[in-house]
């Protein structure tokens, strides 16, 4: 065989040389999310926070006459849209508390001598917080359907959805952030009173309309307003807009940053 002839044989065995060192990585990390869902989802702590509680407060809220309006919307859908980003926003941002965890109990250091990256555990945990994501905002639909009569077609209620969650992506670089930087024993009391700032910053408990002025300025430059923003404008016919498009991704930049500096800080020092 020439030289040529082998630098061509090379060149068609390489492919097959990156699958064969691919497909185990790969096999890896989907067997890990797979159980590390199924882990979440046999939860019911979790879970009944997640969805009871949304739905609890959507009951409670959305009780008035049909024509009482929030923003640009009746008050039932209102709510169905701030009661299932809140549900959302709890499950994304538990990921920083089991993140934090598992540090604490060296369980990270022992997948590393697995197949598993850190960057795909990283990637792993946050895909479990937006699996839980979607419980509470099917949910919170169903409840406006049967609680309140509200009725969407499927396009507007998926839309809704999806953009809700894609609109939660800087809270999740916000929530691996956390979970690098807090420990165990302090995460419970931070998460729930960071949880309750941000659901005031989205809208959640008082529709951003309400304030004066400058809050609600001030309110805009943060991603949870846009976050919460992004499901109802769906139901405005509309989306989110170039303004708070540009938001979520300046946050998301940022904060991803934040937590990758995080990430790499721990991983020198175990």
């Amino acid at each position: 065989m020439t030289a040529g002839e082998m630098y061509g044989q090379a060149q068609a065995d390489e492919p097959d040389v990156a699958w064969s060192a691919t497909a185990p990585a790969l096999t890896t990390y989907l067997r890990y999310v797979r159980t590390e869902v199924r882990r979440a989802w046999r939860n019911p702590r979790v879970l009944i926070f997640m969805l009871v509680l949304p739905i609890i407060l959507f009951a409670a809220f959305s009780s008035s006459s049909g024509d009482d309006r929030l923003g640009g919307l009746t008050v039932a859908p209102y709510i169905m849209i701030s009661m299932a980003s809140f549900g959302a926003m709890n499950a994304v941002l538990g990921t920083a508390g089991r993140i934090s965890l598992e540090r604490s109990i060296g369980w990270n250091r022992q997948l590393r001598l697995t197949a598993l990256s850190g960057p795909q555990y990283v990637l792993g945990k946050l895909g479990v917080g937006f699996s839980l994501a979607v419980l509470p905002i099917v949910a919170v639909y169903v409840a406006g359907a049967s609680m309140r009569g509200v009725h969407l077609s499927v396009g507007t209620y998926v839309g809704a959805g999806v953009s809700i969650l894609l609109g939660l992506v800087p809270l999740g670089a916000f929530a691996i952030w956390l979970g690098y930087l807090v420990r165990p024993e302090n995460m419970q009391a931070i998460i729930g009173g960071l949880f309750s700032l941000l659901a005031l910053a989205g809208g959640i408990w008082v529709p951003v309309e309400n304030f004066p002025d400058w809050l609600a300025d001030i309110v805009k430059l943060l991603p949870m307003f846009w976050s919460a923003q992004a499901g109802r404008a769906v139901l405005e016919g509309g989306w989110v807009g170039a303004r708070g498009l540009i938001t979520l991704v300046v946050w998301t930049l940022l904060l991803g940053a934040a937590a990758g500096r995080a990430y790499l800080r721990d991983q020198l020092r175990t």
